[in-house]
Parts: structure tokens; sequence; C-alpha cells
């Protein structure tokens, strides 16, 4: 057994890189309008090849959503008042890979966020608007070359009119560079 995880281990490979571009998001909850607002990510990209087709991807990041809140939630004990919010994340997706050619890969995985400015947008009781503990989602992508496309969502972020059960959705777009 040990042999066959040496042989496993040196013959899988490392990558490291950088990844950045743009995202349209939107807030699905009772509290937020549905229109896709414009952001940004970027980060890095550390993949771990187990052979040939497959691989594991860690994909740290920063990303900046950007979510409208809707009319009625003002007047909620527990709203905010009708705006345009940037919440800033730290996301930390881990993604399975199968490369089907050399220029394109289809990626799918788990996702854990931590919301970065909790004191920037605060409810009317003075509590934090937005969920700060340690979240948790899902991500597709696929990457074609050095263009990538994802679709994130997370779960559970607001505390506005709660319990209701909110959540981010974000398609994005960018380009990756392998630096090793």
């Amino acid at each position: 057994m040990l042999y066959c995880i040496t042989v496993f281990s040196a013959q899988a490979q490392v990558q490291l890189g950088v990844h950045g571009g743009g995202n349209f998001s939107k807030a699905i909850g009772d509290e937020f309008r549905s229109s896709n607002r414009i952001g940004f990510q970027f980060g890095a990209f550390i993949t771990y090849e187990l052979g040939r087709y497959f691989a594991l991807q860690l994909e740290p990041g920063y990303n900046v959503s950007r979510l409208r809140t809707n009319e009625t939630t003002h007047s909620l004990p527990n709203g905010v008042s009708k705006a345009t919010r940037s919440v800033d994340y730290f996301n930390l997706p881990l993604l399975a890979k199968l490369t089907i050619t050399p220029q394109f890969a289809l990626l799918a995985g788990i996702e854990f966020s931590k919301l970065l400015n909790e004191e920037k947008h605060r409810l009317h009781n003075g509590l934090p608007a937005f969920r700060t503990e340690l979240t948790s989602g899902y991500a597709l992508g696929i990457e074609w070359s050095k263009l990538y496309f994802r679709y994130r969502r997370q779960h559970r972020i607001s505390r506005i009119n709660e319990p209701s059960d909110t959540f981010i959705q974000q398609l994005q777009i960018g380009l990756r560079f392998r630096l090793l």
C-alpha cells in the first residue's frame, strides 16, 4: 500500500496560478430585487493532478458581489433601507476538475465563504445585515484555455427579515494564468 501511495504521489503534478475577472451577482430572496449587478473577483488556483484527466483544484480568492435590497425591507424591524450594497467575501472553493481535452475542462465542487466587510451593512436594530460566520455553497465551471466561466451559489447569506432563506447567485467570467 505504501508503494502505491508513493507511486501515485510521484505521478501527481501541482500547478499554481492566478485568475481574475468580472461577475454578475444577484441575491435571491424576498428582501432583494432580482436584477444582476456587476462586481469582480481575483485570486489564485492550486491544481493537484491525480491523473491524465482528473484533478483537484483549490481557488482561494477575493470576491465583490453587488446586491440590491428592495423597498419593502425598509419597514421591517430587521430591515434595511433600499440600496445597492457591495459585499466583499473571501471564497475558498474546492473543485473536482475533469479535463476533456488539453484546452477544455469541467469543474464542480463545494465552496466556503467568509464576509469581509461585516461592519459596513447594518439592520435597523444595529446587527449585521449579512451573515458573518462561514457560509457554504457550490460552484460549477468551465475552463477553455485561459478563459473560465463559473456559476456560484452561496446559501443563507442574509439576516434581513429572518428566518428567510436567501442566497447569492453569481456568474463569473475571467482569465487565468498558470505560473508554475
